[in-house]
């Protein structure tokens, strides 16, 4: 099956490397995503007008939905839900991801459900941000990664990249596309200034974007 998702994965013109960019460049103002804004950005970076999957059921979404909460929480700025990272991967699955990648994707969310069951007696829908954050953590161990490279974007494309990396990197990709994460979270800084190399990070409260 990973062969198979590498070799459809080659002719896509314009290519998910490039549909990725220039979604980070282009789309980065879609405030709270929407199934609708998000298409509609995914559309204008070069994606098919027309879904080429059926998307995620409800009960995939709720799952979805606190995996994201628990990932990028609410603190002292806005988390994952505000920024409608579940409907930003609903329209990734719709319209970016191939069948297989979906399939995956899909067996990815059950089993955290199944997780959930064992250890909590619940559904993942269910669970605390607590209990989420467990089994997240669990799935993280129990998924080594010996992919090359760091780079979000080609790291999303690798077929070999386990459900939880793929998971966390689409949570954090929907989530710095979004106007509330590419505001409230990070700061564009147009002119780097000079260098400051004894900066006290306790108290540097921002990322900064360069």
């Amino acid at each position: 099956m990973k062969i198979d998702i590498v070799r459809e994965a080659r002719p896509a013109s314009p290519s998910r490397r490039t549909m990725l960019g220039a979604l980070l460049v282009g789309a980065a103002t879609a405030g709270a995503w929407t199934s609708a804004s998000a298409a509609a950005a995914l559309q204008h970076a070069g994606a098919a007008a027309t879904p080429r999957n059926p998307g995620f059921t409800q009960p995939e979404l709720k799952i979805l939905t606190v995996a994201a909460d628990a990932i990028v929480p609410v603190t002292d700025t806005p988390g994952a839900i505000a920024a409608g990272v579940p409907h930003f991967i609903d329209a990734l699955a719709k319209h970016w991801m191939l069948p297989a990648e979906l399939a995956q994707f899909r067996t990815g969310l059950a089993s955290l459900d199944a997780s959930a069951r064992q250890r909590y007696k619940k559904g993942f829908a269910a669970c605390t941000q607590a209990q989420a954050t467990e089994i997240l953590q669990a799935l993280r161990a129990s998924s080594p990664y010996e992919g090359h490279t760091f780079e979000l974007a080609a790291r999303i494309e690798d077929p070999q990249s386990p459900f939880y990396l793929r998971l966390r990197d689409l949570v954090v990709y929907g989530y710095f596309t979004s106007e509330i994460g590419s505001t409230k979270e990070l700061r564009y800084v147009a002119v780097p200034g000079r260098f400051d190399g004894d900066v006290d990070i306790k108290t540097w409260p921002y990322q900064n974007v360069i």
